[in-house]
């Protein structure tokens, strides 16, 4: 209880600079929250995206499908291949387009035996449909991967994901700081006071607890208030992400409790870790002679 009173009795001495420290934690982990849900949503769109990229190979009339299926097969990129035969092929085509069953009669299937290709990593699509279109079976200009809008779309999503992460730092940094400045504060208001106490034989976790506290219930309470207004966004916006593409893949509400509860302990970690080095700085000067 001595320390929790200290603690508020703190707020009270210096509530400008308390206010302040809140304010910043506070808009701080809101960013920290949105970006972080953000992230973690284009992951997902980039996965979804990445699943679906896939070769496609058409090999040369008299090409042996059979053995060009099993080297390719063979190869440590390829996690799946398939092999849709020419007169399968035409069978589909039917199927989507039934009007061309009337004319099957009248020409020879002009469709090739056809090589569906997915790969372990889709950053390899490039080179490996390189090497697909090398063999002699299929030729440079047989092969399609469709996925060039895709890889420059990955490519901008990281870029994205490096500015997001650089940012997410330098917020920490920030509510870092402001923890440890307004705890400054605090012991200096307090530093007569916390003089006579260690002279009379106080224990420095006893001198250390109200800063901790302090330094806590400014971080836990700026990350409640943070989470509460965070939620809200990012459920409004998905709402209406998902009323416009039904196909945009976006975070569950379990997903939600676990980044919820991911900055509740950066909260409580910025909080005590911050106090404490501010005390220890403190305790280490007046240990000095």
């Amino acid at each position: 209880m001595y320390a929790l009173a200290q603690a508020l009795r703190a707020f009270r001495r210096h509530p400008t600079s308390a206010l302040a420290t809140l304010t910043t934690a506070t808009v701080s982990f809101s960013l920290l929250f949105l970006v972080g849900l953000l992230l973690w949503n284009l992951d997902r769109v980039v996965s979804s995206l990445e699943s679906e990229i896939e070769i496609v190979a058409y090999l040369k009339d008299g090409a042996d499908a059979d053995a060009v299926l099993r080297e390719v097969r063979a190869w440590p990129e390829v996690e799946s291949v398939q092999l849709i035969g020419r007169d399968e092929a035409l069978a589909l085509l039917q199927l989507e387009y039934p009007y061309l069953a009337e004319a099957a009669d009248l020409i020879d299937n002009p469709l090739p035996d056809t090589l569906k290709v997915r790969l372990v990593d889709p950053s390899l699509t490039r080179p490996v449909a390189r090497k697909l279109g090398a063999l002699p079976a299929i030729g440079a200009g047989n092969v399609d991967y469709g996925g060039e809008v895709t890889e420059r779309l990955v490519r901008f999503l990281a870029g994205l994901r490096l500015g997001a992460n650089v940012l997410i730092l330098l917020l920490i940094v920030d509510t870092f700081f402001s923890v440890m400045g307004t705890i400054r504060l605090s012991i200096e208001n307090r530093r007569e006071e916390l003089r006579v106490m260690l002279l009379v034989g106080a224990t420095r976790g006893f001198v250390q607890r109200p800063f901790l506290l302090e330094g806590l219930l400014l971080t836990v309470t700026a990350a409640l208030v943070a989470l509460a207004l965070g939620n809200l966004a990012y459920r409004f916006v998905a709402a209406t992400l998902q009323n416009l593409l039904p196909f945009l893949p976006v975070l569950s509400p379990d997903d939600l409790l676990r980044a919820s509860f991911g900055l509740l302990a950066l909260a409580i970690f910025l909080g005590f870790f911050g106090a404490w080095l501010s005390v220890r700085a403190y305790l280490r000067d007046t240990e000095t002679p």
